[in-house]
């Protein structure tokens, strides 16, 4: 089964997961989710409109942003995962497992951002402030989950109007679990430096920038008990790039030498996709 194929199944698992906590745990309790998911409940309370419709029509302007900015591929992939997420809002039924509305809230809140930060990894969104996350923290390395709290933060209190001020605290909950959630799965703020002592280094340099766009040094360095000459390559890349990274390190030369070790800071070019 092809890498594509797996990551269409598991967006598609990962909508679902969504829309079970929103309908489930958040939705029965006039709790909102934040971004447009939570921009859409907010409208199926005055209209007989179903969440899901709601939804994807607003998603429409969203995604040409994230064409612009986040390419092509990462667009079709969140279409796919907004219409599955859309179906499954609408056919899964608005029943609440718990009549206990902290509780609710927190697992609501954990699942959804949970299903938010796998999807994210798989390279796809839910749309609307999803894209929008992505393409700051593209550009200014700030967590996708605390942008996605920040510009909850309109939504919330239109919610106060609307529901009162008691769901309005229980719903910053909701968003506050979610976004943790979010930063725990989605780790690509996360940055390792990987420092690779291998006889293979002009190959593995060529495989390495094939798999990451991630520059890389080569310094030439001596085995102190065999006094070997060898190189050392060293690079910067995503927690989210280490397990595909290792893997090709493996591939390339199984006997090379690994030193990782969590980076601080970049200062200077890095792509952050």
């Amino acid at each position: 089964m092809s890498r594509t194929v797996i990551r269409v199944i598991c967006l598609g698992l990962c909508a679902c997961l969504f829309a079970f906590a929103f309908n489930v745990f958040l939705l029965p309790h006039h709790l909102l989710s934040g971004g447009v998911a939570g921009l859409a409940a907010l409208i199926h309370h005055f209209i007989s409109i179903n969440t899901g419709i709601i939804l994807f029509t607003i998603n429409i302007p969203v995604f040409i942003i994230g064409l612009i900015y986040l390419g092509r591929r990462f667009v079709l992939f969140t279409i796919y995962t907004v219409t599955v997420l859309s179906v499954a809002m609408k056919y899964i039924p608005i029943i609440p497992i718990s009549d206990d509305i902290f509780l609710s809230s927190v697992i609501g809140g954990a699942l959804y951002g949970l299903a938010v930060g796998i999807i994210i990894r798989l390279g796809s969104s839910t749309g609307g402030t999803d894209i929008i996350s992505l393409t700051v923290s593209k550009r200014t390395n700030m967590q996708v989950g605390f942008l996605n709290i920040c510009m909850n933060i309109l939504i919330v209190f239109s919610s106060g109007f609307v529901f009162g001020w008691d769901i309005t605290l229980y719903t910053i909950i909701a968003i506050y679990v979610a976004g943790r959630a979010v930063d725990m799965v989605y780790t690509n703020q996360n940055k390792l430096t990987l420092t690779i002592v291998t006889d293979q280094a002009e190959r593995l340099s060529e495989e390495l920038l094939k798999l990451h766009p991630r520059g890389i040094t080569i310094s030439e360095a001596e085995g102190a008990y065999t006094h070997r000459p060898r190189k050392i390559l060293t690079t910067v890349i995503t927690k989210y790039e280490l397990n595909e990274t290792k893997h090709k390190i493996k591939e390339v030369d199984s006997n090379a030498f690994v030193n990782i070790t969590q980076t601080l800071e970049v200062m200077g070019k890095f792509r952050r996709d």
